[in-house]
This record gives structure tokens, C-alpha cells and sequence, in this order.
């Protein structure tokens, strides 16, 4: 199941792909204008973009950056999910460097419905491969939760 999960998302990305051409770059910027015009709420993790539209996102060089990063974490997440060692190694090591900002535990599963709603502005997603980010948003935040509990760390 996993391998076909892994296959699902994978081709999905490939309408939301990281590089360094502009097309490339922009995914990244579309995924923060969606997130930030989609679940304001959520700004507040942003330090210093609380009250950013989506035209704000576009020019700021931040959201260039963290679009890449975001999209990255996406790519690495499908590619190693068939491997679930290295994925769920990955999912903590990704808990671990989110730490310094005091996330909602909460928002780790919320993350693929925004994730796939960002998805769906890019491309045509059919339920098969809605339900494979959906089974891998369950897994990553099983991991991510336990792993939250072992550290100490709020969780759900």
C-alpha cells in the first residue's frame, strides 16, 4: 500500500515542482499565497508576516525561499514515504526543526488538508489521490505525534 500511496503523491507533485526556474520558483510562492489567503488564522507563525496578503507573498524574497523549502519537504516526504524507516525519520527530524516555533500539535495533520487544497489550484486530483495524501498525512502525524510525546512536547 505504501508504494502506491508513495505513487499517487509523487505524481501529483509533478504540477507543484521545486528548481530554480521561475515556473519552479512560483510553486513555491503559490503554495504561501494559497496558505495565506486560505487560513490567515495560521500568519502567526510567521514572524514579521502576520498581516501579509497574498500580493506581499509574491514579492517578498521569504516566501521565494520558504516555497522552496515547503515543496522540498513535500517532494522528500512522497519520495522516501514506500521507505517508512527513512520517512518517519524524516518526520521527526522535520518535528525537531520546528520546535522553535511552539506549533499547535494539532497543525501537523492540518498541514495536508492545505497542502492538498494548494494542490488542487495546480492540478485535477482524483479521490484515489486525495486519499493517498490523506493516508500519508495519517502516517506522518502518527510519527509526529509520538514523536512530540517522547520529547516532552505538547502533543494530541
Amino acid at each position: 500500500m505504501s508504494a502506491e500511496v508513495a505513487r499517487l503523491c509523487k505524481h501529483s507533485l509533478e504540477s507543484a515542482r521545486v528548481g530554480t526556474e521561475e515556473d519552479k520558483i512560483q510553486n513555491g510562492r503559490d503554495f504561501y499565497k494559497f496558505f495565506f489567503t486560505n487560513y490567515p488564522d495560521l500568519r502567526v507563525y510567521f514572524k514579521g508576516a502576520e498581516n501579509f496578503t497574498a500580493d506581499d507573498v509574491q514579492k517578498s524574497e521569504r516566501f521565494e525561499k520558504q516555497g522552496q523549502r515547503i515543496l522540498l519537504a513535500v517532494h522528500v516526504l512522497a519520495e522516501t514515504y514506500a521507505n517508512q524507516e527513512v520517512f518517519k525519520a524524516y518526520v521527526r527530524e522535520t518535528i525537531n526543526r520546528h520546535r522553535q516555533f511552539k506549533m499547535d500539535p494539532a497543525l501537523w495533520l492540518a498541514f495536508f488538508t492545505v497542502f492538498v487544497g494548494y494542490l488542487g489550484t495546480k492540478t485535477t486530483l482524483d479521490e484515489a489521490t486525495k486519499n493517498a495524501w490523506a493516508e500519508m498525512g495519517r502516517v506522518f502525524n502518527e510519527e509526529a505525534q509520538m514523536h512530540l510525546k517522547n520529547s516532552g512536547l505538547p502533543h494530541v
